[in-house]
């Protein structure tokens, strides 16, 4: 990002570039899927950037949501370039529950996805904030619709009007929540088979350690990136939003409809036995897997904060030790003066 940022990016060119200083495979993305911080001419947003630098490099450590099996190769080019001192790899934070628990939990959505079948249930959210235009959650509806697969679908806008008599054809097939929802305990349950995700990063740690596949639908700031390295590094899923789709861009008002016959092609195509869905979930699962294995006792991320708190400990006593000899030099300092006077 830093490489990036000296770059000069900006306007809302179609060229492709390379995330410079990134290990193997490359990662592109076009300049209009960069954060916009990242393509601005505003010195505000480059000053913040500067800043965030600064205080990386000076600070004891970078303690990042990650596991080692997931990113480790990322985070040791943070050390090697000199970003910053050192890091510890502490997540993923928040495990989803076991499936089992999670049909614990009482809530109307979970006792819905008692009702259907393994892995048969698409899940839809983006996010708390990223905004989803009214004429796109209307295609959404009817895409899903059209999919003819069973659907979980969070719906931030409590304005929304669902298209005429939709509620009615989708019947029991299709639940829509407006209000919050138990995602961790949704990912978890067996009957979801995939995740249509907005790729914010806590989704992204969710359903690595549910071990759910993804159709990856990006909207904002760094979710192009997260969405290029899910599917093109990782591979655990694929884009729902493909190119010629529309606009792809961080800039919500530069984005095309992302029509309903495509939003049913993808859905459909994924959820099939042995389609994309299918593959992806493979891999998934053997990283949820190193996801568990890196938070429990002995493990990588568990390793990880324990040496966290061991370098603040550390320096805490070493922060009072200095202090404390600060406070005896200056009383020392003061009597003497007193003595001599």
């Amino acid at each position: 990002m830093l490489n990036l940022l000296s770059a000069g990016l900006h306007g809302t060119t179609d060229e492709t570039v390379t995330v410079p200083g990134f290990p193997s495979p490359d990662l592109r993305v076009r300049v209009t899927e960069l954060p916009e911080f990242l393509r601005t001419e505003k010195v505000i947003d480059r000053s913040t950037g500067d800043r965030t630098a600064l205080a990386q490099k000076r600070c004891l450590g970078l303690a990042v949501n990650t596991f080692f099996d997931l990113e480790h190769r990322y985070c040791d080019m943070w050390v090697g370039n000199g970003y910053v001192k050192r890091t510890y790899l502490v997540g993923p934070l928040l495990l989803p529950l076991p499936s089992a628990g999670a049909s614990t939990i009482d809530s109307p959505c979970i006792r819905w996805l008692d009702t259907k079948l393994a892995q048969s249930v698409v899940y839809l959210c983006f996010g708390t904030w990223a905004h989803v235009s009214k004429a796109q959650l209307h295609e959404l509806a009817l895409g899903l619709e059209a999919s003819e697969k069973p659907f979980l679908w969070v719906v931030r806008d409590s304005t929304w009007t669902p298209p005429e008599g939709w509620k009615e054809r989708v019947g029991d097939k299709g639940v829509v929540i407006t209000g919050w929802a138990p995602q961790t305990a949704i990912l978890a349950h067996p009957a979801v088979g995939a995740f249509v995700t907005h790729c914010g990063w806590n989704a992204v740690l969710e359903t690595v350690a549910a071990g759910v596949p993804v159709l990856t639908w990006p909207m904002v700031v760094e979710q192009f990136i997260n969405e290029r390295f899910m599917t093109e590094v990782l591979a655990i899923g694929e884009r729902l939003w493909p190119e010629g789709a529309g606009v792809r861009s961080t800039r919500s008002e530069e984005h095309e409809l992302v029509p309903a016959a495509a939003v049913a092609r993808a859905v459909a195509k994924f959820m099939e036995p042995e389609g994309p869905g299918h593959m992806a979930r493979s891999r998934v699962k053997e990283l949820s897997a190193k996801a568990k294995a890196a938070m429990a006792e002995g493990g990588s991320s568990h390793r990880d904060l324990r040496r966290l708190i061991d370098d603040l400990m550390e320096g805490r006593e070493a922060a009072v030790a200095e202090t404390s000899m600060f406070v005896e030099t200056k009383m020392a300092r003061e009597i003497w003066h007193f003595l001599v006077r």
